[in-house]
Order: C-alpha cells, then sequence, then structure tokens
C-alpha cells in the first residue's frame, strides 16, 4: 500500500494554514495566507467567503506542492473553521450578508437581559448550554440579526456556522452539518443531549428547522470533485470529512483525549481546555463546559477573547520601525520586538496592561463590557516596557483562567502549550512561571491543522479511533520548568491586574464608555 497522507486546513481569523502531514503527525509540507476582516462598526467584526475561499484552495494547492507527495496519497482532508461564527443562506446556500465573527460584539445590549432572565432563567440557561451568557457564542448575534435585519431574516433558509459552509465549498455531497464542538460553541445548544436546544430557540424567537444536523467529527460527507481538484491540488475523488471548530482542533492536534490534560491555547483565541468525563458544571457559573468532538467527553474552558490579538495590536500600531528593519534584513519582526521586550524585567517596571480588548472572556471576568487600559505609564515609560506590558497582560489573563479552573476542583495533571505564542521562547518561560506549573511544548507547532487532519485520519479508517490517532501523531518537544525566582514580581503583577481590573468595573467605567 502507498503511504498515506493527511490534509488539514485550519480557516483562521485573519489567515488559513495547510498542512500535509504523515501518520506519525510529521508536517510534510506547509502553506499560510492572510485575509482580512472588515469592522464596519465599533466592536463589530465580519468576514466575506469571497476573500477565504479563494486563499484556503491556493493554500491547499502551495502546501501539497512544497509536501513533493503524490496528491492520490492524500486519503483524507478536513477543516479547522472559527467557532461562534455565522451567516444566514438562503434556499440555494447563497450568503445573504457577510459572517459575522467570533470577536464581534453587537449583541452586548442583550446580555443585561439575559443576566435579569427576561428570555428565560439564567441559571437553567447555563446549565442546558455549559455557557455563561457571553457576546462570544452565537446567540447574541442571531438575536441582533433577527431584529435589525428582518428583511434578511425573512430570506433566511439555513444558518451555517462556517464549518458546514467551507466543507460544501470543497464539495462535500452532504450539505449543511455541523460537529458537537460547532454547536455547543453557539449558545443555543443542549450539551447534555448533543443537539439544539429547542427551548432556548423558542425563548428567541428563532425556527429550530433553520439549523444543520450534528454528525460526528471525522465523518465523510463527500469527495473532492474534478473542478475543485485542480483549484486545489487535491486528487479528485480525495475524503472530504467534517473537521470541528479551531480550538477544538488545536486541542484534539494537542493530544486533548482524556481526564487530567489541560491545554494552552495562546493564538488570536486564548483559553485554558481541561478534558474531562462527567458532564458537569461549574457552581460559579463562569467556566464554559462544552462537547470535545471526536471522543464525544467533554472539554472545561476558561477564554481570553482577544489574546495574542492584542500583541498582534500592539506590533501594528506601535512597532513600524520593526517592520521596515525587518523586511529590510529579512527577519521576522515578532523577533526584533521580543528582543527589546526581554531587557525589561519581569513585572514590566510595574506597568499593566488590561488585555480586554474585545471583552473579558468566560474566567472569574466575564464581563463583555470591559475594555483593553493601561495603567502605572510615566513620563519615562518606554516602548519596551509597553511592550513586555502587553506581553504579560495576555498571560496574566491566561493565569486568571487558570485559576478560575483550580477553584473549580478540576484535576490537572500536565500543561501543553500551543498558539503562536509558543514560538517565543521568552513568552513559553513566562507562562510557565505565571502558572508555577511545568509547561510542555509540542513537535507540531500547527496543531489546528493536525487536529484536523487526524479527524480526516479517523474517518479514513486509517486510526481505529481518537485516542490512537493522538498516541501516534502527537508528540511532546519540550518541557520547559518554571523559575521560582520570577514568581513574586509575577504574583505582584497578578495582583496589580485584577486590582486594575476590579477597581475601573466598581466605579461602572466599563458600562460608561460602553454607552
Amino acid at each position: 500500500m502507498a503511504n498515506k497522507y493527511l490534509l488539514g486546513i485550519d480557516a483562521g481569523t485573519t489567515g488559513c494554514k495547510t498542512c500535509v502531514f504523515d501518520l506519525k503527525g510529521n508536517v510534510i509540507g506547509t502553506d499560510y495566507r492572510e485575509y482580512p476582516c472588515y469592522y464596519p462598526n465599533p466592536g463589530w467584526v465580519e468576514q466575506i467567503p469571497e476573500d477565504m475561499i479563494p486563499a484556503l484552495f491556493e493554500s491547499c494547492k502551495s502546501a501539497i506542492k512544497q509536501s513533493g507527495v503524490n496528491n492520490k496519497d492524500i486519503a483524507a482532508m478536513a477543516i479547522s473553521s472559527q467557532g461562534s461564527v455565522f451567516g444566514p443562506l438562503d434556499k440555494d446556500g447563497k450568503l445573504l450578508r457577510p459572517f459575522i465573527g467570533w470577536q464581534d460584539a453587537r449583541g452586548v445590549g442583550y446580555i443585561d437581559d439575559f443576566r435579569q432572565n427576561k428570555y428565560m432563567d439564567n441559571n437553567k440557561y447555563y446549565q442546558i448550554t455549559g455557557y455563561p451568557i457571553a457576546t462570544v457564542p452565537c446567540i447574541t448575534k442571531y438575536m441582533w440579526f433577527k431584529q435589525n435585519e428582518p428583511a434578511i431574516f425573512e430570506k433566511t433558509k439555513y444558518i451555517s456556522h462556517q464549518q458546514d459552509y467551507l466543507l460544501k465549498s470543497f464539495g462535500a455531497e452532504e450539505w449543511f452539518v455541523d460537529d458537537t464542538a460547532t454547536g455547543s460553541r453557539t449558545g443555543v445548544y443542549d450539551v447534555s443531549k448533543r443537539d439544539w436546544s429547542k427551548e432556548i430557540l423558542d425563548a428567541i424567537g428563532i425556527d429550530i428547522k433553520l439549523f444543520p444536523p450534528i454528525v460526528q467529527a471525522g465523518k465523510v460527507v463527500g469527495k473532492i470533485p474534478h473542478d475543485i481538484a485542480i483549484q486545489t491540488g487535491l486528487a479528485e475523488g480525495t475524503l472530504i470529512c467534517v473537521g470541528a471548530m479551531d480550538q477544538n482542533c488545536s486541542t484534539m492536534g494537542a493530544g486533548l483525549v482524556k481526564e487530567g490534560t489541560a491545554i494552552s491555547v495562546m493564538g488570536t483565541y486564548g483559553a485554558i481546555y481541561v478534558v474531562i468525563d462527567k458532564d458537569l458544571r461549574d457552581p460559579n457559573k463562569t467556566l464554559i463546559f462544552k462537547n470535545n468532538s471526536g471522543p464525544e467527553n467533554y472539554t472545561v474552558e476558561s477564554a481570553s477573547v482577544a489574546s495574542a490579538s492584542a500583541y498582534r495590536w500592539f506590533r501594528d500600531t506601535f512597532c513600524r520601525l520593526e517592520k521596515v528593519v525587518g523586511d529590510e534584513l529579512g527577519v521576522d519582526y515578532y523577533d526584533i520586538i521580543n528582543k527589546g521586550i526581554e531587557s525589561v524585567p519581569p513585572g514590566a517596571n510595574k506597568i499593566t496592561f488590561i488585555p480586554y480588548l474585545q471583552g473579558a472572556g468566560s474566567g472569574s471576568r466575564n464581563d463583555p463590557f470591559a475594555r483593553g487600559c493601561f495603567l502605572g505609564l510615566t513620563l519615562g515609560t518606554t516602548k519596551k516596557e509597553i511592550g513586555r506590558a502587553v506581553m504579560e497582560g495576555i498571560t496574566l489573563e491566561m493565569r486568571d483562567n487558570f485559576e478560575a479552573i483550580r477553584r473549580s476542583g478540576i484535576r490537572v495533571d500536565n500543561v501543553r502549550i500551543v498558539g503562536g505564542a509558543v514560538k517565543s521562547k521568552m513568552w513559553s518561560q513566562m507562562q510557565a512561571d505565571m502558572y508555577k506549573t511545568p509547561v510542555q511544548s509540542l513537535v507540531a507547532g500547527e496543531t489546528g491543522c493536525l487536529g484536523a487532519a487526524l479527524y480526516a485520519g479517523v474517518g479514513a479508517g486509517l486510526y481505529k479511533d481518537f485516542f490512537e490517532a493522538t498516541e501516534q501523531a502527537v508528540h511532546v518537544k519540550e518541557t520547559i520548568n518554571p523559575n521560582p525566582s520570577n514568581y513574586a514580581a509575577y504574583d505582584a503583577a497578578y495582583e496589580r491586574f485584577c486590582l486594575g481590573y476590579e477597581g475601573l468595573r466598581n466605579i461602572n467605567y466599563f458600562k460608561k464608555i460602553n454607552e
């Protein structure tokens, strides 16, 4: 039998990456393409398939070419798609308006009404969905759409959550299906029953018939047709398999299938994830409990909405000179920025960055009104110190998320770190020091692509199940031990972080600026 390979595509927020893997999880070929988001109003985030689909196809073709493998030896493909994204489709599957992104906060006005039980009992809502009401899940976006764009809503035949739309773009014959994790990211999904909640949808006045069937990740839904083969470089007949929302692909690619393992993801979206086998809920109602597509146990999540997006914001806003120098020297200008940050001691000279550029997530705070702030600036503050404060602020929010999980009594045996932040040794060490626990980096850095590929591999029958898939393809690269000499500085920074946020919240500053 010819060698078999798998292809995974990570269709992210700001760009897509495609990787070709062998069955041991080794990257054989890879390619990355960027595409834009649009921000038509403050707090709004939208995307259009006219930007995304060509980039996906081009990335796919380039990765296969770079791999040098015969495309007929690629057994199957799957896609890691964004969670909490939706777009309305007409009866022919045509998108009626741009996709509304997961970072989009236009539904914030419905949050207080939910918390005050206007639509249904808030405690019952959390028990059904496992998701504290917030702007990230689709539910408040659905409500905004129905109220503010009634003419388009009336034409809507299907609600797409991007996984189904992208699969169809590659030629899926079974139209309009979602995986369990994508479903549980919407805020209208019954985590225990693994199906849409008619009770919640009735409460907000949306017909359950608009929503797709739920299938298990890895399910084969078609084969690459001739015209798509030409555009993507995949062989005609390659199996198209259901993937999952991006965070579940990323955690699958990091081996998150059994209890006790924690994953710290710091990418465009950030979160701490832990697997549990029991269908539980957080008594404090701040943590997210959702389905773990594939093994179909559960993940506990404490989230950061902006995460490394905040670092990219710092790069784009403050570091144009570093970009010019990097382009001239052929050096990644993140490396130039990080070199400057390394010269600043832990604690960023008491400058605190509150990283809530798109609101606070589902950890200790869960505050959709929160916004980003710098505290402690002086006339002597340097750009390097601001950069260090941004990196620390992002990581302090992750520590805050970790504290929320620890308070819930959930067991954590080891922590694996994934996402763009892992590329920086300094940032990886910072995570170990702030969490006060060893962290493990992985051989395959592109865990989103790998997770999608593993779903495809199980669907194609190349692994007997998801446990075998991760055992064969997920490998630890390095263990980074914490440095106790940095504990005091980071504990003090964490105290300033908490005091800064709580002080501003307690005087209603965040709600005031959202009026």
